[in-house]
């Protein structure tokens, strides 16, 4: 225990620092009330609380109020199942985790706010809750009567609790608690009715159990009913019912400073102080409630309270004497719980706008409302005009201790009648004071204290009566009066001091019509302005004389017109700026340049700046501000930055209206407004604007209407789990079309001045402003997606947070409006789009097409046309060459005695034969196309027609391999017909057959006659097993010039004019040709012509009937070929062999003849056959046509330069299509000789004998060198792309002696035996000899360079350990050893 003597040290000097100075000081600070006149329903309240929203709560003997700041929301047991338990609410505890405990009379109930539930802590039955306070490990303690008890959370959200037994069970004894204070975590001091004791907190951690041990009570406080316990700056503030104790805690001993019994000394009422609330604000002020003496503000500087009174007169005021509680919000407003009075509202930083009223019961209050002027004296007394009373004055003089308790009187002996309205009251510099009313003038002298009425007199001659509203001196001895007429007078004070009734001669006046004058403002620049109702006037007073310059009102012509013109107030600013303020225009702002002449009017009106468009007066405030009054408030207008700040009755004024003329600036600092209720009298000082921002919140959510409940199902969905102000995001559904949120703008102030702001990003990206703190914000019919709901607000002095509330909105699609759902839509709509428009396209296409196909259609007739004319031209030229050759072939085959020339003389004529068919045939094409050609008709059997044409080919299908046979039905049948044009139809179509048909395939003939219509028909069938036609081009299958075959030119089936031919032949003997094709099963082409009638044979010349055409052409018999061949082929290997790959007998018979003394041949028909016969002969230069059946030469060719193995054989490409592109595709496929037909022998020979010795030259280079030729020997790229990665695979591994062949295939990528094969047909060496001399010839290399290299690094370099084998081999190689190169 610490020394006495300290003690007694520490309790004087806190003594003399606390003594009290028995000050005491009536507040006369605004205080808002909300009673049953306010809608607040209950008048006692005992508890006050604020949740973690900013909502403040209040119990009562009634039920629980929520007020948000603009509404109040009762509970009681009665209300619904979700609520209180007892509707006598005695505490309300908000504690850390933001759980508001409620004790009631019977039980403890708790509220869970972010999910809006209460839930009931069972205690005992029918316990009456007395107090509620949390410790430092968040545990609950509860009181009851005399019990305590201790609640730990368990499950928050679903209010399970557990509550400990009473921990005051061994102390029976006590009396009932009224509050406690836990001084740490082990010792607690109990309030009891019976005085102050404390507690040890005894913890069992093992059983989860607690004890309290009771100490000695503090003897001081022995028997006092203690009512509250605050520490407060180390010392305790015990309040009980009899006084307010300061005292300190030393162990178990208290030590009393100070007490109080009374608020202050000069109160001798009996009545002792029973304290029932104790509070510190954030300031530091401590406040007290009591039970008879109101609301108590404790000085500490001068240990003095100031008490806040309750006057039944007083309605800005306490509404009770009784204070049960206190409450200071987030906002440092206080809020006072009564009884009997309601809700009390205590702003301590309102503005200190200082109102004075007419008040019937109070004879010193002010004779009216309705103010008209106002003057404060050089000597500090407030004269006040008004519209009912005259004029009354104060009584005390205007200061800061005075200016709240101002008294005021009414002048009794005031010159004037009430009827006389004084409308202007002026001091000038003398110290009279000049009323202007409206009829009379009246001075006051402060010297005899007397009011003289005076008489205006012109030339001796009164003037007549007019109303003056506004009066200044001008010049020491001159006075302006203003009204219906401007008037000045000079020197009049001689004649006010000497005459009863004076009577003054005005040295000047001026009449201004119909308007009166309001205001007079006399500028920097010696200038007068007069403000009167229909716009200002400018003028000079030179000598006492009035002369007006300029004027100006709202119906000037020029840009520079007011903007009303009546006139209430002229300000001029330290700049020179002129500020007039208009009844009905706001603002206006006249602007001047440097000379003084007008530059600009500015206007400021309520569609910008101003509340209202009413400005009765301006007050400056400094250099930067003005004050202004008007119809909506007083306003503060900083002239630098243009911000407005705008003050009403929210904010303590009066009233909202003011008056004209009734504004004034004291020189005691002080301003002065009048209104309709009364005068307003602040300091500008003193108006300080709130800089507490303010929190949004979202408090409800509503769907169609709907309020939306939390965990509540709404249409299948769960939109809520926790309270909407909780939230950070929901999701509701497209169909629902009406959403809204009810948002407020949390700022106890002002609630009615704040202003909410919000938007919904994704909808709508600019702010909404709303003049409401709180507000309904609905949206209808959101799209689908994501959006993001903002809500800010500003305070009632327009300071708002920088940050926002934030909720995240998702509205969700209806099944149809989903992505996947609008996707198959909109795929679905993308086709049938996509559909109707390629529909559209493809018919103007096809309108196009068939457009231009006709286009096409009658160019291609007028170029066939040509082409056919120059055909048959040339045809017919042709003839005679053709009979020139033929004639003289036939005379040498006569007189031919060699058998050799014999087999060329054959082909002479049987090709010569053929080609005078071929112009046979087109003059008959061109004949039949131009409809000139005649027919030869003929009577013959059917069978006797078609058997000679069969024959002939039967011995070419012998040579071709293929099955040809044929069936004839009613062979006997006799026809008439056209022999040598049926048979030129069927020789056609046999020649298409057998060229398309392979080896062992089938060529059938069907013929037979029917009837029809009476006509005798004949109908030809031509079918074989060939590869057929596509399908695709089968409707162009007759057209003139179509050729079948790819884009390549390869497997040529068919075209030229022979079928279009047939077409024409058909058409001229009124028959139909039609064609089916299945590909390699059955190709049909079907030919019906009409048997001619003897009416029609009788009538045609037929001398030349029945000449055959067939039987003119007939090919050779195989067997002559064949023997030809077989004579050719038999006999001595020749050195090198070429494969001549060829489908026409004649050609491969020509060649055959032409090389064979020189070439072993090798014979194939097609490309197919020739790859095989590759392998099987392997030849050393391949002879191939371009177009053949099955593999045309280009495919062939890509094919042997594609094999790695027959790469290197030279391709030689004989073919009919001569064009350059045809040349370009051969080389570009490999072929090494491109020649075109016709060709000349020889030349062909010169090319064979190149390429061979070219092979030759290439295999003697490399049987020395391994390295690439250089010059004279040509190489494909193919094989130089091989032979560079055999040298780049040797020289990476050159001195490696382990690096054999293996080694080196499988480095290029080869087997070894593809390796093998592939460098031996190359090079003609095998791969080891390769190897060998590409390393012997590299050590010639490096011996050459006679760089001093040993024959031992030579051999170590290129990979060869044995010297023997190395020295034999080079000699070998290069002629000498290595030691003698």
């Amino acid at each position: 225990m610490k020394p006495f003597w300290r003690i007694l040290t520490i309790i004087f000097f806190l003594e003399l620092a606390l003594a009290p100075t028995s000050t005491f000081i009536i507040s006369s600070q605004k205080i808002d009330r909300f009673t049953n006149k306010e809608g607040f329903n209950q008048n006692t309240i005992h508890a006050i609380e604020q949740d973690k929203y900013g909502f403040l709560w209040f119990g009562t003997p009634n039920g629980l109020i929520k007020y948000d700041g603009y509404e109040f929301e009762s509970y009681s047991s009665e209300s619904n199942a979700n609520s209180i338990s007892n509707n006598y609410i005695n505490y309300l505890f908000n504690d850390l985790n933001d759980v508001l405990w409620i004790g009631t009379n019977t039980s403890l109930n708790v509220y869970i706010p972010w999910l809006e539930k209460f839930h009931n802590i069972t205690i005992n039955n029918n316990t009456r809750i007395r107090h509620i306070a949390s410790d430092s490990k968040e545990r609950i303690w509860v009181a009851t009567q005399n019990k305590l008890y201790v609640c730990s959370a368990i499950d928050i959200e679903n209010g399970v609790y557990e509550v400990s037994k009473n921990v005051l069970e061994p102390y029976s004894d006590i009396a009932d608690i009224n509050d406690y204070y836990f001084l740490d975590d082990n010792s607690i001091l109990l309030g009891t009715k019976e005085g102050l004791l404390r507690f040890s907190i005894i913890e069992d951690s093992e059983n989860g159990t607690l004890e309290l041990k009771k100490h000695t009570g503090f003897s001081a406080l022995t028997g006092t009913n203690i009512t509250v316990i605050k520490k407060i700056k180390d010392i305790f503030w015990i309040g009980t019912d009899s006084g307010l104790f300061k005292a300190i805690l030393e162990g178990d001993r208290m030590h009393i400073i100070s007490s109080y019994e009374h608020l202050s000394i000069q109160d001798n009422s009996n009545s002792i102080l029973v304290i029932n609330d104790i509070l510190e604000d954030h300031a530091g002020i401590i406040w007290l409630g009591t039970k008879e003496h109101g609301l108590a503000k404790y000085n500490q500087n001068t240990d003095s309270f100031e008490n806040f009174t309750y006057d039944p007169k007083n309605k800005l005021g306490l509404s009770s004497p009784y204070i049960n509680s206190l409450l200071e919000d987030n906002f440092n407003v206080l809020w006072i719980g009564t009884a009997q009075g309601g809700i009390n509202k205590l702003d301590p930083s309102q503005k200190q706008f200082i109102n004075f009223t007419h008040n019937p019961y109070d004879p010193y209050s002010i004779s009216d409302n309705l103010i008209n002027s106002i003057l404060e004296d050089s000597k500090g007394r407030l004269w006040v005009s008004s519209y009912n009373e005259s004029v009354f004055r104060s009584l005390n003089f205007v200061n800061d201790s005075q200016v709240q308790k101002l008294r005021f009187e009414a002048i009794q002996d005031f010159p004037l009648s009430k009827q006389d309205i004084v409308r202007c009251i002026y001091e000038d510099e003398k110290g009279y004071i000049w009323f202007g009313s409206d009829f009379s003038v009246v001075v006051y002298n402060p010297l005899t204290g007397r009011f003289k009425r005076i008489q205006l007199q012109q030339n001796g001659v009164p003037l007549p009566d007019q109303v003056y509203f506004t009066i200044q001196q001008t010049e020491k001895d001159k006075i302006i009066l203003a009204g219906n007429q401007i008037t000045v007078l000079h020197n009049p004070w001689e004649q006010v001091d000497k005459e009863e009734k004076p009577q003054i001669e005005i040295r000047s006046h001026i009449e201004i019509g119909t308007r009166i004058a309001h205001t007079i403002l006399k500028d920097s620049r010696g200038k007068y302005w007069f403000g009167t109702d229909n716009g200002l006037l400018i003028g000079t007073v030179t000598n006492g004389t009035i002369d007006i310059i300029n004027s100006y009102n709202a119906n000037n012509i020029s840009e520079l017109s007011l903007s009303n013109s009546n006139i209430f107030s002229l300000y001029e600013d330290m700049k020179g700026n002129i500020w007039v303020g208009t009844f009905g225009g706001g603002l206006n702002k006249f602007s001047f340049d440097q000379s003084g002449a007008l530059s600009s009017i500015d206007y400021f009106r309520k569609s910008s700046v101003l509340p209202d468009d009413a400005v009765y007066g301006i007050l400056p405030e400094g250099e930067d501000f003005i004050w202004m009054s008007t119809d909506m408030g007083l306003c503060r207008y900083n002239l630098l930055t243009g911000v407005i700040d705008i003050f009403d009755v929210r904010d303590g004024l009066i009233n909202n209206n003011f008056r004209q003329s009734a504004y004034f600036k004291g020189k005691s600092g002080y301003y002065y407004f009048g209104g309709l209720n009364g005068l307003t009298i602040f300091k500008p000082s003193t108006i300080k604007l709130n800089e507490l921002p303010p929190k949004a919140t979202i408090t409800k959510l509503s769907v169609n209407n709907k309020l939306i409940g939390i965990g509540e199902e709404y249409k299948g969905n769960i939109i809520l789990e926790k309270s909407i102000s909780e939230s950070e995001s929901i999701s509701i559904n497209e169909k629902e079309q009406i959403i809204s949120f009810d948002v407020l703008v949390n700022h106890s102030t002002s609630p009615y001045k704040n202003k909410i702001f919000y938007k919904l990003e994704g909808f709508n990206d600019d702010w909404v402003e709303r003049d409401e703190g709180k507000t309904t914000v609905t949206y209808t019919n959101l799209s689908p997606g994501n959006y993001i709901f903002k809500v800010k607000g500003t305070n009632g002095d327009g300071h708002g947070s920088t940050n926002s509330t934030n909720l995240k909105l998702e509205i969700t699609p209806v099944w149809y409006n989903t992505w996947w759902s609008i996707l198959i839509f909109m795929t679905l709509i993308f086709f049938a789009a996509f559909g109707i428009i390629i529909y559209f396209v493809e018919h103007e296409k096809l309108k196009q097409r068939l457009k231009y196909e006709k286009l096409d259609k009658e160019r291609l007739d007028i170029s066939n046309q040509g082409k056919f004319k120059f055909f048959t031209n040339i045809s017919h030229e042709f003839r005679t060459p053709l009979t020139l050759i033929a004639g003289p072939l036939e005379r040498i085959i006569e007189q031919n005695t060699d058998a050799k020339n014999t087999k060329y003389l054959d082909i002479i004529q049987k090709n010569t034969k053929r080609l005078l068919s071929l112009v046979d045939q087109l003059i008959t094409f061109r004949q039949a196309e131009q409809g000139f050609t005649n027919l030869n008709l003929s009577k013959n059997t059917l069978g006797n027609f078609l058997y000679p044409t069969t024959e002939a080919f039967e011995n070419y299908a012998k040579e071709k391999n293929i099955n040809f046979f044929y069936k004839f039905n009613s062979s006997n049948e006799e026809v008439i017909i056209d022999v040598e044009k049926i048979e030129r139809i069927i020789f056609n179509l046999l020649s298409n057959s057998f060229k398309n048909t392979p080896p062992h395939g089938n060529i059938f003939i069907e013929a037979d006659t029917f009837y029809k219509d009476d006509n005798q028909m004949i109908r030809i069938d031509v079918v074989d097993s060939g590869k057929g036609i596509p399908a695709e081009d089968l409707p162009n299958i007759f057209d003139r010039f179509y050729q079948l075959g790819d884009d390549t030119g390869k497997n040529i089936s068919g075209g030229g004019i022979g079928l279009a031919f047939c077409n024409s032949i058909v058409n001229l003997l009124g028959g139909t040709i039609t064609v089916k094709s299945e590909p390699f099963k059955e190709t049909r082409f079907s030919v019906i012509i009409p048997s001619k009638t003897e009416e029609e044979f009788e009538l045609l010349d037929n001398t030349n009937s029945g000449k055959s055409f067939i039987k003119d052409w007939v090919p050779l018999p195989t067997a002559d070929i064949t023997d030809s061949m077989n004579a050719k082929t038999n006999g001595i290997q020749k050195e090198y062999t070429i494969l001549i790959v060829e489908n026409e007998k004649d050609v491969q018979h020509f060649l055959l003849t032409s090389l064979s003394d020189k070439y072993n041949i090798v014979i194939a028909n097609n490309g197919v056959e020739g790859l095989e016969k590759i392998k099987l002969h392997k030849p050393d230069l391949i002879i191939s046509d371009v177009m053949m059946p099955e593999m045309d030469g280009f495919e062939l060719c890509k094919r042997i330069k594609s094999d790695i193995e027959i790469c290197h054989l030279p391709v030689l490409l004989l073919t009919a299509l001569g064009d350059y592109e045809d040349l370009i595709k051969g080389l570009e496929f490999g072929a090494d000789e491109y020649i075109s037909k016709p060709f000349s022998i020889k030349h062909l020979e010169l090319r064979i004998h190149k390429l061979i010795q070219n092979n030759i030259r290439l295999k003697e280079y490399f049987s020395k060198n391994s390295l690439l030729p250089k010059k004279d020997i040509e190489i494909s790229t193919r094989d130089v792309e091989f032979l560079n990665k055999v040298i780049d695979a040797i020289e990476k591994n050159i001195s490696d002696s382990n690096f054999g062949v293996e080694e080196l295939a499988v480095e290029i990528g080869l087997s070894t035996s593809h390796f093998y094969r592939r460098l031996k047909q190359l090079t003609g060496q095998v791969p080891n000899v390769y190897l060998r001399n590409y390393r012997l010839q590299r050590a010639a290399e490096l011996l050459r360079r006679n760089d001093g290299a040993k024959v031992a690094e030579v051999m170590y370099q290129i990979g060869i350990e044995s010297s023997s084998y190395f020295s034999t081999s080079f000699k070998k190689l290069h002629g000498v050893s290595p030691s003698d190169f």
